[in-house]
């Protein structure tokens, strides 16, 4: 097998790492860069197409990244093979009503022409693509982290250089996240050494029940960063949307680097269930602690740190109100230690297929309830009200994802032999 001689995880994080570290700084050095190219008003433009390419990506992803990732760590190569062949036979499938969204979203929402259509459509389709699932289930996100690193250092240099108006910007997203997905499908490819058709008709509806049991918990989980800002824009005018979309990528470019973490422990978490649900359970619970520390701690940090960060963006955010931006910034960043915590127990959930009801059920209830109070009272609030609308949805999901837990737990117990 191609993982047979998976790094442990001191040798695998460092090199995940070093990708990682990119995916931070695009957000942090891009976005600002292109808000003063372009203006409040573009940049409101251009956070509108990233909003909701991104929402409608999660379709096409089809929630593989954690239904194919689970079976795909204890399969052999055959079994593998036929899981990637369900898988990419569903996402053509879904790239469908992705592609037909954008057009949709632009008619609905009575913002943009039939460039931003195309936008949203095309970066949606590419953004759905990537290999993960598998690279992630074979562990070999640290020899993968190379690839990656290259493209996005290319990246970061050309939005450098040449993203001086929107449509630039958009196609060399477009152009490295298409990259992505076509290097990690020939990376799975070149692994499970065969000649046959990735595309499988009587595939197609084996990739789509497999995807089903996890695309509404996807779809449901893009909420709090997509979903949000989305439902709130016909509230929020575009330098507002563009305000909050930055505080937004911010925090969230800050949460992307547990992304690495995650990805390494959660097949470990799967290996520690032949021990029982109890050790999966406790080496969740640890890293769970870790990850509100290391949280809390980088909160700080930054909250100290604030100064100087506004002093680099102030170059860069010609139009943005830096005091307001702080502002989002330090209700969203209490995500930090949230999230960077309850991800460990959410993967723990997920390992154990018990809890896959209980899982559904938080996050789809959190995105509910987070479209909801975007579109009304969130959005009414404007930059700050949606801030405080995202942090209230994640509480509401930990609290709903344990009050599952336990509803589960009782069940078993009363259960009669």
């Amino acid at each position: 097998m191609s993982d047979a001689g998976s790094p442990g995880l001191k040798h695998a994080l460092p090199p995940v790492y070093a990708a990682a570290a990119l995916r931070v700084l695009l957000p942090l050095l891009v976005l600002p860069l292109v808000a003063v190219r372009v203006g409040p008003d573009e940049f409101g433009r251009l956070s509108f197409i990233l909003i909701w390419s991104g929402l409608l990506s999660t379709l096409v992803e089809g929630g593989f990244l954690a239904a194919a990732t689970r079976l795909a760590v204890t399969a052999d190569a055959t079994s593998r093979w036929r899981i990637a062949q369900q898988v990419f036979s569903a996402r053509c499938l879904l790239s469908v009503p992705a592609l037909l969204g954008g057009w949709l979203v632009v008619a609905t929402m009575g913002s943009g022409g039939s460039s931003d259509a195309w936008a949203i459509a095309a970066l949606a389709v590419a953004l759905g693509w990537p290999a993960t699932w598998y690279l992630q289930a074979s562990q070999q996100l640290a020899r993968w982290a190379r690839v990656e690193f290259a493209v996005y250092a290319t990246l970061i240099a050309a939005c450098w250089i040449f993203a001086d108006r929107i449509a630039v910007f958009l196609a060399l997203q477009f152009a490295a996240s298409a990259l992505l997905a076509v290097l990690g499908w020939r990376w799975l490819r070149r692994d499970l050494q065969t000649v046959e058709s990735l595309w499988s008709t009587p595939q197609i509806v084996p990739g789509l029940r497999l995807g089903w049991s996890m695309l509404p918990v996807s779809i449901a989980g893009a909420a709090y960063s997509l979903a949000l800002p989305a439902a709130a824009s016909a509230q929020l005018g575009k330098p507002e949307l563009g305000l909050y979309f930055m505080a937004d990528r911010i925090v969230r470019a800050v949460l992307a680097a547990g992304e690495p973490v995650f990805a390494v422990v959660y097949p470990r978490i799967v290996g520690r269930l032949k021990y029982g649900n109890r050790a999966a359970a406790r080496f969740a619970l640890r890293w769970a602690a870790g990850g509100v520390c290391a949280g809390a701690l980088l909160y700080a940090v930054g909250v100290l740190a604030w100064s100087g960060l506004a002093g680099l963006l102030v170059h860069h955010s010609a139009g943005l109100d830096l005091s307001r931006l702080a502002g989002v910034v330090a209700i969203l960043g209490a995500l930090l230690p949230l999230l960077l915590g309850w991800k460990f127990v959410g993967y723990w959930m997920l390992a154990t297929g018990r809890y896959d009801r209980a899982y559904r059920v938080c996050v789809i209830v959190g995105g509910v309830v987070g479209v909801a109070s975007a579109a009304t009272v969130g959005g009414a609030g404007g930059a700050n009200g949606l801030a405080w609308t995202a942090l209230a949805v994640e509480v509401v999901v930990i609290a709903v994802a344990l009050l599952g837990i336990g509803l589960t737990e009782r069940r078993a117990v009363q259960v009669p032999d």
